[in-house]
């Protein structure tokens, strides 16, 4: 067991017998020719006589000293030694099944060094928890990635899946209604069946544009020159007769032509015209505009009816949202799908858009676009290859 020697103990408890840390002392212990052998515990202050009691009640400072000087590296001592730099290290210690952290300085004094003591269990302790808190925080995020992965690829095969048995329902309900001996029963059925399945169509068709879109390539683009003026035009077209109860206004201020997805381009107005038309009001009209402002191309959607509440305005293009803009309730006809779709296309043309909604000024949104979306596409190809323009 080792001892503490006069000298030690004089020097422990005098000039460090006022410091609330715990010091222990050590000797170098040579042979005789001067070669350092090892370091010899010689004494402890008072606030180490103390704490060793607490973890060694049966050994004493002594026995305390000698684990803790167990866990030092003797090369590091003798460099404090040479060298007179301090050496600062941690120590784990096991006592009683009780792990403790110290924060070791060794310091030179005389021959041989003072090692200071400073508990950071607490420390490390909740560097732990943090540390196995953020692992499994990772975790759950990878696994929620993962399964949102999962998700989308199910939605996306699940889509695709579907489209040819709703095809097939499609054309037996128009085949049934070329039928003359059907009772006007029977083609009501069958008018009925063929509008749900155009539903249906739709919703799927906007479930594979939510799984592109999610993907790092985005929704393809197939580009070529084309007017805003005709896309305008045909969709307005389309939706008159879709809705003939309901009023659409159409201004072209020589918008012009773009290299654009056209077909992209006309999805963009008829969800936007048709989100006017289905919550703008029954009584009100749309107007659709399409404009030049200055390098780039505007489109206008606008009704008069009861704004957006401004809690909807911050997460109208996420997608799952229906916009209602009314404060009733109304049939959902689609997913909510529709304006985070129209957000995702305009940016894959390199554009944006925007809504502004005021109570007496209703609702109005505006695309702005480049008059050229080849380089928008490059870069979002980049450093992949390029969809087909």
């Amino acid at each position: 067991m080792l001892t503490s020697s006069v000298p030690g103990r004089t020097l422990a408890r005098g000039l460090y017998a006022e410091s609330p840390t715990p010091c222990l002392l050590f000797e170098a212990t040579r042979d005789p020719e001067g070669n350092l052998l090892v370091f010899q515990f010689v004494a402890a202050n008072p606030a180490a006589e103390a704490r060793a009691r607490l973890d060694e009640p049966d050994g004493g400072p002594a026995r305390w000293a000698e684990e803790l000087q167990g866990l030092l590296e003797l090369a590091d001592c003798a460099r404090v030694l040479e060298t007179g730099e301090p050496s600062i290290t941690q120590l784990c210690v096991q006592s009683r099944g009780v792990e403790t952290w110290w924060l070791s300085t060794a310091v030179r004094h005389g021959d041989g060094f003072a090692l200071w003591l400073r508990d950071v269990t607490r420390e490390r302790l909740e560097e732990r928890e943090a540390r196995q808190a953020l692992e499994q925080a990772q975790a759950r995020e990878e696994r929620m990635e993962e399964e949102a992965e999962f998700r989308e690829r199910f939605l996306g095969i699940l889509g695709h899946d579907l489209r040819n048995p709703l095809n097939a329902i499609s054309l037996s309900a128009r085949a049934m209604a070329q039928y003359g001996s059907l009772t006007a029963m029977q083609q009501e059925l069958g008018l009925r069946i063929e509008a749900s399945a155009a539903r249906m169509t739709k919703m799927i068709a906007d479930i594979l544009d939510l799984t592109r879109a999610r993907r790092s390539d985005g929704i393809p683009l197939v580009l070529a020159p084309s007017s805003l003026s005709s896309v305008c035009c045909q969709v307005v077209e389309e939706l008159a007769v879709a809705y003939p109860e309901r009023q659409i206004a159409y201004d072209d201020e020589d918008s012009g032509w773009g290299m654009w997805d056209a077909e992209r381009l006309a999805q963009v107005v008829s969800n936007l015209v048709g989100n006017a038309l289905e919550h703008g009001g029954a009584d009100v009209p749309v107007f659709v505009r399409s404009y030049a402002r200055g390098e780039l191309l505007a489109l206008e959607v606008h009704n008069p009816g009861e704004p957006i509440p401004e809690p909807r305005l911050a997460t109208l293009f996420e997608p799952f949202q229906p916009a209602d803009t009314s404060g009733q309730r109304k049939r959902r006809r689609g997913l909510g799908l529709g304006l985070y779709i129209v957000r995702e296309l305009v940016h894959a043309h390199g554009g944006r858009v925007a809504v502004h909604s005021a109570e007496g000024e209703g609702t109005t949104f505006t695309v702005l676009l480049p008059r050229d979306a080849r380089q928008a596409l490059a870069e979002r190809s980049a450093p992949g290859e390029a969809h087909s323009t």
